[in-house]
């Protein structure tokens, strides 16, 4: 009977030491992108657009059309991406653009999946969606004084060290590069 008594309170005491495990399903919900109506407009057509800083998930959220196909189509220079990396460090990336505009939608998908394939934090990028005039309600975009979108501006300690404007003159990663490294480089619009 002891045999027994020592039995059951050791068998009782290991049984105590841990607790029971619950068995649990999760689920992993992605958080919903919310594009606030403050951040609607109209372009002169009527149709909807994007205007005033937006993150870069809202930006993908409303162009999902164009923007996930032209992204994951994109190819990216892998030998100027090596070089492009660790000149961007430290560096600040903003991009004025038009969710309206056709060469915002050809050019922005690329130009995302180069920082983003160079560590740039696209999810910190600032971008401003302007109207056809260029123009925000708030009046955000008037220091970057942008006339014509995409403007993909690169930035050194706080001095704008040139940017892309429109259209590369190259291609998007030699542009990047020739920017980066402080070539003597000259967007579209460069007088």
């Amino acid at each position: 009977m002891r045999n027994y008594i020592f039995l059951f309170s050791a068998l009782f005491i290991f049984s105590c030491n841990e607790a029971p495990k619950k068995q649990t399903t999760e689920t992993v919900v992605e958080k919903e992108v919310l594009i606030p109506d403050s951040l609607l407009g109209k372009d002169l057509e009527g149709n909807a657009i994007l205007v005033g800083k937006i993150s870069y998930a809202q930006m993908e959220k409303f162009g999902q059309a164009w923007f996930t196909p032209d992204y994951d189509r994109y190819k990216v220079n892998t030998s100027l991406l090596e070089q492009i990396k660790p000149l961007l460090n430290g560096k600040k990336v903003s991009l004025l653009m038009g969710t309206w505009c056709e060469d915002s939608q050809r050019e922005v998908p690329g130009m995302m999946k180069i920082l983003a394939a160079a560590g740039y934090a696209v999810n910190e990028l600032e971008i401003i969606a302007v109207d056809e005039d260029k123009k925000t309600p708030s009046g955000i975009e008037k220091p970057f004084a942008a006339t014509y979108v995409p403007a993909l501006i690169f930035y050194n300690e706080g001095q704008e060290m040139n940017r892309i404007v429109e259209f590369p003159i190259g291609t998007l990663e030699e542009d990047i590069f020739a920017i980066l490294s402080g070539e003597d480089y000259k967007h579209a619009y460069a007088e």
